[in-house]
């Protein structure tokens, strides 16, 4: 399901909000839209509601079952926020992602997987099981933010709770807040108010990498995206290599694993350091 403001227009950027339900019947699609579709009209959001197969609390399937079933999600999602942007302005830097109860499994799994596309996560009262994130641990990412509501007599608080070590452990930083009562959805304000925060307070900052053509990987193309934008920048590429430039191609003389930084100056005198670590493929013999 999808919903654009009325007052949409191609002449600006707008940002989009994934809203993931929880387990039928207590939560659908549908529900999320209603949800979300009057508050989107007055603050100017894009808001999707995807039918997902992972969302599913009561009766949890198998861990193997459930990973595939997340697969279908991480598709099915992906395909429709990259056809969200091909038909709509919306602005990268704004792509976020929210759930309710059980469908904290695909917003977990997709989101963290990938933070370069959704910026922040708010999941609220949402079901945790450490088996169902089979995420390589240098693929999180630090900078992405994520929040967890829960409330003081919910069922899931020992869930919650349980989620937010897993990923403090992790090295992602968390904002939690437990409210009063149980198991209660939240009006759409308190999601929006902390992404906006998100937008206010922090930097957005992507970092591309990858071969420049398959016929020679182990030249890579870099590129940094930020907001508000850098005044300088610094790569350093793992092997000895550096560069000022905002993207070009580094030619790395042999495969392997390189850890790759770039340090950002801001205004204000700030200053960042961003990592990625990259996987450098050789080339394959005929």
């Amino acid at each position: 399901l999808l919903y654009v403001p009325s007052t949409y227009s191609r002449d600006r950027e707008w940002p989009l909000v994934v809203a993931c339900h929880g387990t039928w019947p207590y939560d659908s699609a549908e529900f999320q839209m209603r949800e979300w579709a009057k508050f989107a009209e007055y603050r100017d959001i894009i808001v999707v509601a995807p039918e997902l197969k992972s969302a599913r609390g009561d009766f949890p399937p198998p861990p193997d079952k459930q990973l595939a079933l997340q697969r279908d999600d991480e598709r099915a999602i992906l395909a429709v926020v990259d056809e969200v942007k091909r038909r709509y302005t919306v602005a990268e830097s704004q792509v976020f992602m929210t759930c309710w109860s059980a469908g904290s499994f695909p917003v977990l799994d997709t989101g963290l997987r990938h933070p370069d596309i959704f910026r922040a996560l708010f999941i609220r009262q949402g079901t945790f099981d450490p088996r169902y994130l089979d995420i390589p641990e240098d693929d999180l990412n630090p900078w992405q933010m994520v929040k967890v509501v829960y409330g003081k007599s919910d069922l899931l608080r020992d869930q919650s709770i349980d989620c937010i070590k897993w990923l403090q452990d992790r090295g992602m930083y968390v904002v939690r807040e437990e409210m009063p009562g149980s198991h209660r959805r939240i009006d759409p304000r308190h999601t929006w108010k902390f992404f906006k925060q998100v937008i206010d307070e922090r930097p957005w900052v992507r970092l591309t990498l990858r071969p420049r053509d398959l016929s020679n990987p182990t030249a890579i193309y870099y590129a940094l995206e930020s907001v508000p934008p850098t005044k300088k920048q610094k790569w350093f590429f793992g092997d000895g290599g550096e560069s000022y430039d905002a993207s070009g191609v580094h030619q790395y003389a042999q495969p392997g694993e390189y850890e790759v930084t770039v340090n950002i100056a801001m205004g204000a005198g700030k200053k960042y350091a961003r990592s990625k670590t990259i996987r450098v493929a050789g080339v394959r013999k005929p």
